[in-house]
């Protein structure tokens, strides 16, 4: 069999075996990017500029990645100063 069927002990499709692979991905990629930089603001480490602006596009992409163009909306608004973008 070529697809993905019932009884069928070949899955052929990604998304099937590991449907939430991409989102514990990104949950792992914002959790660990605030607690460093949250480790980093309590210990009084020096965080040069770019790496804070790095973590927070990382955290920005993880975030749309997991939780959609909505996401992103929002983040992108509230960079700008707006009130909220909102998922359409």
């Amino acid at each position: 069999m070529s697809s993905d069927e019932p009884g069928d002990s070949e899955t052929t499709n990604v998304a099937t075996r590991h449907p939430y692979t991409n989102d514990v991905l990104a949950g792992l990629v914002i959790l660990s990017n605030v607690a460093l930089l949250g480790a980093g603001a309590y210990f009084e480490l020096g965080v040069p500029d770019v790496l804070w602006k790095t973590f927070a596009l990382a955290v920005g992409l993880a975030a749309t990645w997991a939780f959609g163009r909505g996401a992103l909306k929002d983040l992108l608004s509230a960079i700008k100063g707006g009130n909220g973008g909102g998922q359409s």
